[in-house]
């Protein structure tokens, strides 16, 4: 018999006990045909010189059972069943459970023998080897249930499938079952966020797919790649490979709870073992891995995390605790243990290019293929026997394949008891929102909805007295996050404000717990409440770059700095901004960023950065009332050129604000004295952007690595609190604390009908843009008559439909540059070339 080793991995493929690895090759031979004069090897290497040469020295070996001549010289062996012993001539049993495949389940090692049995709920085979699932009902045989671009089908084991079997679904790529409630569940891919729905229909009997409903999510699931059910608790766990997280849901959508989203970069697959307390994932960024953590998202554990490139795929052997795995680049399907020792290459090569889901079921891997390089309209769905990859069938092909499962109570074996089962009152675990199973189906975890709080009786929510998170913005993906003042805290204090490109600005209005941000991509000032909903666009006409937002929660205003053409500082209400906004500064800025604002006395200030550290040119941070006059520098000197981050901290006066290029935080006294100081300048500052207070704390976010940091002012202690996928933007502390205090534009807007801006003397009423203070009262605004829009782009540039500015030779030329198209419409473009034909004809150009 000719052994071939199976994989490329020399630490995990060796030859068995007894046979000789063939030179320069994965071939193994039995040690019996060494030097038999028959060339067993390719090329013939174990036949030879040296074999006469060698003979006498295996009669002086002294081997207990046979003696072999290699080209290195004589090498005892033994009988089946047997391997040579430390000493390199006595026999010893050898353990051939040890061997992956040997049994299909259960071995147990025998003096040079083994034996093979089955666990509960499955039958010994002929071969005394494999293991066939018992059918529960006996009727109910196992199929293929299969996602694609256009639906849900149901297939034979073998391929054969009957018409009636399927149901249209768009764009499905994931998808899971729940056996006990014979029930299949995917995500319906709509063309936006809110068009993109879990939905789930009864598969009684596999009849047909009857009584289909969607259960509302409150996070989008837009993003997601992959699902999986936890079939103890009926939990949700999704995988979003765009927003680079892992979240589950209770059975009923009602709470969503973030399992992981750190050191996650392109989260792909997923696969559960409730019964084990285990999540294994699929991740390919940054570095591509396999991984596990237990149900409740704690003790995170690499398992591979080399030779190994787009992973994607994952299965579980829940009997032998198994993670198979298939990676699309690299074309091989690979298994380890649930420890992530024992890696093995199941099958590796053309057969299995770009594979997407994967399952196991007995001796069999399936796959589907998400192939369509060589533009085929099918792509396959394939069947390897995992003991014997030569055993290979195309089963089915779909449109394109997404994840796929075989449906049989085998693949989800219940329990008799878990952690999460009902109490008295119908609560999971006795848990208020979500019970989710720990590290085994006998311990869970209660998580609670954003913005509440476990009490300390560890099953309770409740919102805490005193609200007090750090909010976010990143990109790539944009998102705005919150997240706990310390460490390792799990509770969610926000619904993530999702579908970003750029959010470099926001703050809050804690009176109506309201996120306002800045997109600086998208052109657009939005904002959303913590609890994810009433999310709009407040202001979308005559944005450019807005890098910095304030919110004055006394006069309900906000106040931002827009990096555009103009260089502007302006002010809006809060309700009905694009009615009442108004520039209050123009010019004079090179690079306005950060803006905060102090409501009880009447003043702002905004950091304004310079490009080139060169010719002696500084960067400032500036004061003005808050009605735009008094303006004056309070800030330029040789250690400031990049002011990027703004904190104030109104009761003490003080003024914090942090260099990107000097790395460093400094502060100032806006007292009479103006003390300034620096508060440090640390190793871990490396471009910083944003920065924010509480009490001595300060807490900054470094642009370029992704990390937050909190440094105690007192030990001077650095303490790192997350790393994100860069780029990171703005961070403030939603601190309700810091919002009270009142001015004369509290109560009944100052009396003004439009625009109440505070001052140090106490309050100007102003108008919007093109409205006029009434002379009369200087409180109303009435209609101006002689106002001029003005123009969205400056003279030779073009007007992008999303407010966006080119330049006007861009257009027509090939390139998105506006990012919406509108530089490239076919009939912008038509007119275009009708007026190049003319010049070029030497006719008059002119605009028709």
């Amino acid at each position: 018999m000719v052994f071939r080793l199976r994989g490329p991995h020399n630490r995990v493929s060796r030859c068995p006990p007894n046979e000789h690895q063939c030179l320069g090759s994965d071939v193994c031979i039995h040690m019996s045909k060494l030097c038999n004069g028959v060339p067993d090897c390719t090329d013939g290497g174990e036949e030879g010189p040296h074999c006469r040469e060698g003979a006498l020295n295996c009669t002086l070996a002294g081997c207990q059972d046979n003696c072999a001549v290699t080209r290195t010289g004589s090498m005892c062996y033994c009988k089946s069943g047997y391997e040579i012993g430390q000493d390199g001539k006595t026999c010893k049993d050898f353990d051939e459970c040890t061997i992956y495949g040997t049994c299909s389940q259960t071995c147990t090692n025998t003096d040079g023998s083994y034996a093979c049995s089955c666990v509960e709920g499955y039958l010994v085979q002929p071969d005394n080897r494999s293991c066939k699932a018992k059918n529960v009902p006996v009727d109910r045989l196992p199929v293929l249930v299969i996602a694609n671009s256009q639906n849900i089908q149901i297939t034979s084991l073998s391929g054969s499938s009957s018409p009636s079997l399927y149901i249209t679904t768009k764009q499905t790529t994931a998808m899971d079952f729940l056996y006990v409630q014979e029930t299949v569940c995917w995500i319906n891919v709509g063309d936006s966020p809110a068009g993109t729905h879990l939905k789930c229909a009864k598969i009684t009997g596999l009849k047909s797919f009857i009584e289909e409903r969607t259960i509302n999510i409150s996070l989008s699931l837009h993003h997601v790649e992959q699902m999986a059910i936890d079939w103890l608790t009926g939990n949700f766990y999704f995988v979003d490979d765009v927003d680079d997280r892992i979240f589950v849901c209770d059975k009923d959508g009602a709470t969503c709870v973030t399992l992981l989203d750190q050191e996650l970069y392109n989260p792909k697959g997923i696969a559960l073992d409730p019964t084990m307390g285990k999540v294994f994932f699929t991740d390919y960024g940054q570095i591509p891995k396999v991984e596990r953590c237990d149900m409740d998202g704690q003790n995170r554990t690499k398992l591979v995390d080399s030779k190994i490139v787009f992973p994607h795929g994952i299965t579980l052997d829940l009997v032998n605790r198994l993670v198979y795995w298939a990676d699309a680049y690299l074309d091989y399907i690979e298994v380890v243990d649930y420890e992530g020792k024992n890696r093995h290459t199941i099958i590796q090569g053309l057969l299995i290019e770009h594979l997407y889901g994967l399952t196991v079921f007995e001796n069999y891997l399936y796959a589907t293929n998400s192939d369509n390089a060589n533009m085929q309209p099918k792509t396959s769905v394939i069947r390897v026997n995992r003991f014997n990859s030569s055993d290979y069938q195309v089963v089915t092909r779909v449109d394109k394949g997404g994840a796929l499962h075989v449906y049989h109570q085998r693949r989800q074996p219940p329990v008799r008891s878990h952690a999460c089962e009902p109490d008295q009152f119908g609560k999971a675990g006795g848990c208020s929102d979500i019970c989710l199973l720990g590290n085994s189906h006998k311990s869970r975890t209660c998580r609670c909805r954003s913005g509440f709080s476990l009490g300390s009786d560890g099953k309770s929510c409740k919102k805490p007295e005193h609200e007090l998170f750090l909010v976010y913005g990143k990109g790539r993906p944009g998102v705005i996050r919150g997240m706990d003042i310390k460490p390792k805290v799990q509770d969610e204090y926000m619904i993530p404000i999702e579908n970003l490109m750029n959010p470099r600005a926001l703050d809050f209005h804690a009176q109506s717990n309201f996120i306002y941000f800045a997109d600086a991509t998208s052109f657009l000032i939005g904002r959303q409440k913590i609890d994810g909903t009433e999310r709009d666009i407040i202001l979308k006409e005559g944005i450019h770059t807005v890098e910095g937002i304030a919110v004055d929660w006394m006069a309900n205003n906000l106040y931002w700095t827009d990096d555009g053409p103009k260089k502007t500082i302006s002010v809006a209400r809060l309700e009905k901004a694009s009615q009442t906004r108004k520039t209050l500064i123009e010019g004079k800025m090179t690079h306005p960023r950060a803006i905060v604002v102090d409501p009880r006395h009447g003043w702002m200030y905004w950091t304004d950065w310079e490009e080139d550290p060169k010719e002696s040119k500084r960067g400032k941070i500036e004061s003005a009332w808050m009605d735009g006059t008094n303006r004056k520098v309070l800030i330029s000197h040789k250690t400031v050129l990049w002011p990027n981050g703004l904190s104030l901290d109104i009761p003490q006066g003080i003024l914090y604000w942090v260099d990107a290029y000097y790395d460093r935080i400094d502060m100032i006294y806006l007292n009479n004295t103006g003390e300034r100081k620096t508060v440090y300048d640390g190793p871990e500052l490396s471009h910083a952007f944003g920065l924010c207070h509480y009490k001595n704390f300060l807490f900054w976010n470094e642009y370029r690595s992704g990390s937050i940091y909190k440094l105690d002012q007192v030990t001077k202690t650095v303490t790192l609190l997350r790393n994100e996928r860069p780029p990171i933007f703005e961070i403030r502390m939603y601190d309700p604390q810091q919002q009270l205090g009142s001015n004369t534009c509290r109560a009944n807007n100052g009396g003004c009908s439009s625009l109440c801006l505070a001052t140090p003397t106490g309050r100007s009423c102003a108008c919007a843009e093109d409205q006029l203070l009434d002379p009369s009262d200087n409180t109303s605004c009435k209609a101006n008559p002689s106002y001029i829009p003005p123009p969205q782009c400056q003279p030779g540039e073009f007007a992008c439909k999303n407010n966006r500015c080119i330049q006007e030779r861009w257009k027509c030329d090939g390139d998105n540059d506006c990012l919406d198209n509108s530089d490239e419409t076919a009939e912008l473009c038509r007119k275009r070339k009708m007026l190049v034909i003319k010049f070029n004809c030497g006719l008059a150009v002119s605009n028709p």
